[in-house]
């Protein structure tokens, strides 16, 4: 393949990747901020059933699905730019990534478990309503520690990723610090949850410029792709 085809399809999928990570950015903000996947409080679950929304409940599935979809493309995306750059790290970052997707995938199984439990007669026969409301509780609890151990080979991979672009100058090197910033900052809250029992809940506002990086670089992949009169060597 001629130099002009490589790089034409790294700009391509450079792009591809921007554009991937714009939609998982914003799927993962409706989810977070403007759905309701909570249960109800275990003294109305009689009014309103064991979700405050049903509805919003089985939407954020659809929103993480979405997400995890788009995480896919951006990944492989990100591979087939970075692979001439250097194929062992970019091969790192890819099977990172798998990692971070099969972990993260397991928090929607377990979402979609407690809707069945919800909502299948089967199970409303097999135990009583508290019982079953103790079951979809103690599933829940589940979900969040699969996210977030998931962000520990995000973040190696978002490091990984970001460390080419800063070497080879695709794209500008503060896009570049600013992700390894951000993906840094994913390895080390969850490894903080686990060795610190009760960390403040202030913590999270770390990662909060991350969601604000993978939107913006989203945006400017897709515009602009990379600039491959930078050179690739690293």
């Amino acid at each position: 393949m001629s130099e002009t085809s490589v790089t034409n399809l790294q700009h391509k999928y450079a792009k591809r990747a921007g554009l991937s990570y714009v939609i998982f950015t914003l799927a993962g903000l409706i989810n977070n901020f403007l759905l309701n996947s909570k249960l109800s409080k275990p003294d109305a679950w009689q009014a309103n059933g064991f979700f405050e929304n049903e509805l919003h409940f089985r939407l954020g599935i659809v929103f993480e699905t979405i997400m995890f979809l788009a995480v896919v493309t951006a990944s492989v995306s990100f591979y087939l730019v970075l692979k001439p750059v250097h194929k062992p790290l970019s091969i790192t970052s890819l099977c990172l990534r798998l990692c971070e997707i099969i972990t993260g995938g397991m928090a929607v199984v377990i979402s979609i478990a407690m809707l069945a439990f919800a909502n299948r007669t089967y199970f409303s026969q097999l135990l009583d309503p508290d019982q079953l409301q103790a079951v979809i509780a103690v599933i829940s609890g589940l979900r969040t520690p699969a996210y977030e151990y998931s962000w520990i080979f995000m973040g190696f991979a978002g490091v990984i990723t970001f460390y080419l672009f800063f070497k080879t100058k695709y794209i500008p090197r503060a896009w570049s610090v600013w992700g390894m910033i951000t993906y840094t900052s994913l390895i080390l809250y969850p490894i903080a949850k686990v060795l610190i029992a009760d960390l403040p809940r202030e913590a999270m506002f770390v990662l909060f410029p991350g969601a604000l990086f993978e939107l913006g670089v989203g945006i400017w992949l897709m515009v602009k792709g990379i600039d491959r009169l930078k050179p690739s060597s690293v």
